[in-house]
Parts: C-alpha cells; sequence; structure tokens
C-alpha cells in the first residue's frame, strides 16, 4: 500500500467517524452538553463539532498574535541584518546585485565620465498655433541601420505647427524603426519643438539614422533632418582604473555587481553594502497589518471582557511610546488602529532613527518592542486567557471539570492543532 493511499484512508477515518468511535469513550467529553450555535452536531457519527464562530475567533486571536510576535522578533534583529548593495548617488547610477553574500562585496568606486546614448535630431522651435502653411498628403523616409522606411503624413487645411509635428510624431512611433518621437510644448513662450531619438544607446548603426524628404518639405520645416546630438557610447573607470566604454549604460562591474549609469558626474560614485532598507521597510508594513488584525479581532468583540481587556492593553503599550512611534512614521487613528507615514518611514530609515528604535527597545524591558512582543506571545500562548467563557455559550455542565475556562481542546491523536486546547 502507497503513501497517498494510507493518508487518504486516514483522512476518510477522521471524516467518518472512525476516530470518534475511538473518542467515544471519554467520559470528560460525553459530558458536554452541545450548545445550539457553538456547538453543533454532526447527527450521522453524534462527533462534537465547534461553531464556526467560534473556531474563527480564536483562529484568527491565535494566528494574528503569533504573526504580530514574529514581526516584532524580526524588527529586534534580524531584520536589519539584511544586506543590500547601495550607490552612494542614485541619480548618476543605480545599481544591483545577484549574488547571494552581499555583505561580502568590497567597497567600489565608478567615475562616469559620459553616459551611453543614441543619436538626437531635435528639431526647430516653431510657432505653435501658427499655420503650417500647407495641406495633403507629404511623405519623407527614416533610414535606421541601413534600413528605409517611408512615413506618410496628412495635413489639413488650416493644420497649425504642432498640429503638424504630433501627426509627425504619431506616425513615426506607430511606424516601430527604433526611433521615437515626441513634441514638447512651450507654453510660455507658445512654441512647440518635435525631436527624434534612436531607442537603441552606443555608437553603433542601430543608434543613427537619417531623415529626407520624398514629397513636401516637412523634415525640412520641422527641423528635424538635422543632427543635433550622435550616437555614442558610455565611458567610465572603476577603482581609479583605465577609461572603459560601453555600448549600453548598464555595465557588468565584476563579483556580481551591475551598474546602470544614469548621468555624467564630476565626483566619484561609491557601492558600498548597506542595512537592506526595502525590506526593513517591508517588515514595518507587516508589522502594521498584523498588529491592526489583532486589534481589530480584539476590539470588534464588544460582549467579551477579556478580548476588550487585550485591545485595552494594545492601546496603552500604543498610547506609552506614540511620540516615539511617530518619530518613525507609525500613528493611530481615532479607532486605535495602526497607521503608517511612508514619508517619516523613509526618513527615519535613511537617518538611523528606525533602527535605533526598534533595536534599542528591544533590548529594555519596558521598550515598546519587548512589551508588546510579550504580550503577543502571552495571546498566541495562552489564546483562553484572552477569550471569555460567555462567547462560547453555556456549553459546560456541572459534571464538566476545568480550570478557570481552559485553553481550547486541543484534539492532538487528530494532530489538527488549531481547534480549542481547553483543558478539563
Amino acid at each position: 500500500m502507497n503513501f497517498n493511499s494510507i493518508n487518504s484512508i486516514n483522512n476518510s477515518a477522521a471524516m467518518y467517524g472512525i476516530y470518534d468511535t475511538m473518542f467515544q469513550g471519554s467520559v470528560a467529553l460525553n459530558s458536554i452538553r452541545l450548545n445550539k450555535n457553538l456547538f453543533p452536531t454532526n447527527k450521522a457519527q453524534g462527533f462534537p463539532q465547534l461553531g464556526g464562530d467560534a473556531v474563527q475567533y480564536v483562529s484568527k486571536i491565535k494566528s494574528s498574535s503569533a504573526n504580530l510576535s514574529g514581526s516584532l522578533k524580526e524588527l529586534s534583529g534580524s531584520a536589519f541584518s539584511k544586506k543590500s548593495v547601495a550607490s552612494s548617488d542614485k541619480d548618476a547610477m543605480t545599481v544591483s546585485y545577484s549574488g547571494s553574500k552581499p555583505g561580502s562585496i568590497k567597497p567600489t568606486t565608478v567615475k562616469i565620465d559620459q553616459t551611453a546614448a543614441g543619436q538626437v535630431n531635435e528639431g526647430k522651435s516653431l510657432s505653435a498655433g501658427a499655420n503650417f502653411g500647407a495641406s495633403g498628403t507629404q511623405k519623407f523616409s527614416v533610414n535606421v541601420g541601413g534600413k528605409t522606411t517611408e512615413i506618410s503624413v496628412n495635413i489639413a487645411q488650416g493644420d497649425s505647427n504642432s498640429v503638424v509635428q504630433q501627426k509627425m510624431a504619431d506616425a513615426i512611433n506607430n511606424a516601430g524603426i527604433g526611433v521615437k518621437a515626441s513634441v514638447e510644448n512651450d507654453t510660455k513662450n507658445n512654441t512647440s519643438t518635435l525631436s527624434l531619438e534612436a531607442e537603441s544607446t552606443g555608437d553603433n548603426n542601430k543608434s543613427k539614422f537619417t531623415v529626407t524628404d520624398i514629397t513636401g518639405n516637412l523634415a525640412e520645416k520641422t527641423g528635424v533632418n538635422e543632427v543635433s546630438q550622435n550616437a555614442r557610447d558610455a565611458k567610465y573607470s572603476v577603482n581609479g582604473g583605465a577609461v572603459r566604454t560601453s555600448q549600453s549604460n548598464t555595465v557588468d562591474l565584476g563579483s556580481g555587481l551591475s551598474a546602470t549609469l544614469k548621468k555624467a558626474s564630476d565626483k566619484e560614485v561609491t557601492i558600498s553594502t548597506n542595512t537592506d532598507m526595502d525590506y526593513v521597510k517591508d517588515a514595518v508594513k507587516d508589522l502594521v497589518k498584523n498588529y491592526n488584525d489583532l486589534y481589530a479581532e480584539a476590539a470588534q468583540r464588544t460582549n467579551d471582557q477579556k478580548a476588550q481587556n487585550l485591545a485595552l492593553k494594545m492601546l496603552n503599550i500604543s498610547k506609552t511610546y506614540s511620540g516615539s512611534l511617530s518619530n518613525v512614521g507609525i500613528g493611530f487613528d481615532s479607532s486605535g488602529r495602526m497607521t503608517l507615514d511612508t514619508e517619516k518611514l523613509d526618513a527615519a530609515a535613511d537617518s538611523g532613527r528606525l533602527e535605533r528604535f526598534f533595536t534599542e527597545n528591544s533590548g529594555k524591558n519596558y521598550g515598546f518592542t519587548n512589551q508588546l512582543s510579550r504580550l503577543s506571545d502571552s495571546v498566541s500562548r495562552n489564546t483562553s486567557g484572552y477569550v471569555s467563557r460567555s462567547t462560547f455559550g453555556e456549553s459546560l455542565t456541572e459534571n464538566f471539570a476545568y480550570t478557570g475556562f481552559g485553553e481550547l481542546i486541543q484534539y492532538n491523536f487528530l494532530s489538527s492543532g488549531w481547534i480549542l486546547d481547553y483543558s478539563y
């Protein structure tokens, strides 16, 4: 008999009552008087089943508190041990790392003399609203890398310069020839300019093109037949070494590092290994979500005093540290839920305040991280301490012995693990 067959029989046994039969001898369970709503009976097997509302509530309390505890533990240290490579000037160069150990990367400097670019033909600035002065179909050609494409533009009587320029740009872009066209409108001076740029970069044929009139004078009148910037390679040096060239602005620096050159810079750009703040900020977002999940479950149970006490404890901890939390972008709305100001969070991450707040508070007995961790751990381990007996109705007879309200019954023999683990 194979493993899947055994599992199938095992699952079927649990579903159809074989384990129920094994459990019928339990005097404790036989003493339970089932509540109609919370403990409905499966009439076919007579197996006592916990009602859906109670199951969902306790399950959510357990999982939410465990998730919150996990978020707090991660922010207490491990989140800030995650490393990533970073550029000292992201406007000039961005960097990525494909290896598995960013912490092993040595500081690297890059001097950018020029970036790679394709040819640019920036046309003439024409009076945007003035009549173009021609009508009918005019044609011009664009040759890219030795391949010529004919472009036709239909000009209506009374079309302005800007309208004709936009028609030319649309026709070029729709042709898909490796040249992109755009019209820049200067509203202050009421002028418009048509510009063409090769989509490829580097000093190669794919990055070079010519524009020639065939019928009419569209290219000449708009000025897009004149080259304003030649195609060029990127020029850069690494760690003060010899000048390197690249037809692309994405360059391989070795050791799993690659950089995207964005603009020339007089100063060297440094690549270093820092805390992966994107990872940390995601961890903070998880903290906010998990806090709100647990708080919402407790706060909405207005008839459950223990749940209300849990919500109050969470609020008291939050209020105590509201000032410090606000400094790292964490606030609270009128209902008591956590909110997140991403701009403040970014600023706190960049300045080091975010790391100091979580790591320093985790090291203090009465710090925010420690206090909330202790509470969430307690809820996860001892859920019944935060769920009132009234939540489950009058489901226990006088013959049913329990300590306090106990933990929810955990059917270990079924390896269910999530059902009420009430002791009796």
